[in-house]
């Protein structure tokens, strides 16, 4: 069984800070997954499977292989 996490935002926030707190998730992952049980099963190359709503245009900004749609 798996659990779906996704953060959401407002419109209008701005490419950078999304780029941002998408940035500092993925850096974190570790300390994130030492704060909840939950959290250890984050994985990047996971993050945009099956998503029912689209990405906010900063996250995909990364690099790491998020898709930009």
């Amino acid at each position: 069984m798996a659990i779906t996490n996704i953060l959401v935002t407002r419109a209008d926030l701005s490419d950078e800070v999304a780029y941002e707190m998408t940035k500092l998730l993925f850096e974190n992952l570790t300390r994130l997954g030492n704060s909840h049980s939950a959290a250890k099963d984050i994985k990047l190359e996971n993050a945009a499977k099956n998503l029912p709503i689209a990405m906010h245009p900063g996250a995909p900004l990364l690099g790491w292989g998020l898709p930009t749609s």
